[in-house]
């Protein structure tokens, strides 16, 4: 009789680990699901922002390249290869490198930026790899990696200037803003005449009470959400800790 009761607790026992197992591999292919979800949202809001830093800075990007590059991302492939001076690129980090370098006359500037990031992406979520079965399959300090390079991307594109003082990418500036600081680099002086005589101020296009455009750090903040997002589901959620932090963990700098 008293092998029967511990038998009974030993099978009880089995079920009940087998049970947990079962609702553990659930959850887990549950949460790899999430996180497939979470790159095509990221992919989608890269392709806004590329549409919108195309529109901004309509020097900065190759109109050969652009739908090339959008196919690239909308069908998650990564086999698109750029060349700066002469020789092809290899790392997401050769790509955001030239992205922000202070020379002037970087061609396509927009294109490096947007292929480093996708790049950096499509890595981290192991597209190459196909579709993953579990959590237990992604790196977990992969996507605090990608949390702060894109924390920094996002800072860098708000401040980052060339050599002649001219900000790399036209993002939140307004029209007139751009307008005024050329005046300067021209050598006017500043003074509220010269304000008025802007051409988007004198055509009443733009007002100097007018705010900023946000939505570039809109679109990348809804970015670095979704890693973030992925980073929980994994069980490796980033820290946030203080921009110069960030910036001693990112290699392109």
């Amino acid at each position: 009789m008293l092998r029967l009761f511990f038998l009974a607790i030993f099978l009880l026992s089995g079920c009940a680990t087998t049970n947990q197992e079962k609702i553990g591999e659930v959850l887990q292919s549950h949460g790899a699901t999430n996180l497939h979800y979470d790159y095509k949202k990221i992919v989608e809001n890269l392709i806004l922002y590329k549409e919108k830093l195309d529109l901004r800075n309509p020097n900065a990007y190759s109109k050969e390249s652009q739908n090339y590059i959008f196919n690239e991302m909308r069908n998650s492939k990564n086999t698109i290869r750029m060349k700066y001076n002469g020789v092809y690129l290899k790392s997401y980090d050769d790509y955001l490198r030239i992205a922000f370098d202070k020379n002037s006359n970087v061609p396509d500037r927009n294109d490096f930026l947007i292929l480093g990031l996708y790049k950096l992406i499509w890595e981290s979520y192991k597209i190459g790899e196909g579709h993953q079965i579990t959590t237990l399959s992604y790196d977990k300090e992969a996507f605090k990696k990608l949390y702060y390079y894109l924390e920094v991307v996002k800072w860098k594109v708000k401040t980052a200037k060339d050599k002649n003082d001219h900000y790399l990418f036209l993002t939140w500036q307004n029209n007139w803003q751009v307008e005024f600081n050329n005046k300067l680099h021209s050598g006017q002086s500043p003074s509220w005449e010269l304000i008025e005589n802007l051409s988007t101020i004198k055509n009443h296009k733009e007002s100097i009470l007018d705010p900023s455009n946000f939505n570039f750090e809109i679109i990348l903040s809804q970015i670095i959400f979704q890693v973030k997002n992925s980073a929980r589901v994994i069980g490796k959620e980033p820290v946030d800790i203080g921009i110069e932090a960030m910036i001693s963990l990112v290699l392109f700098l």
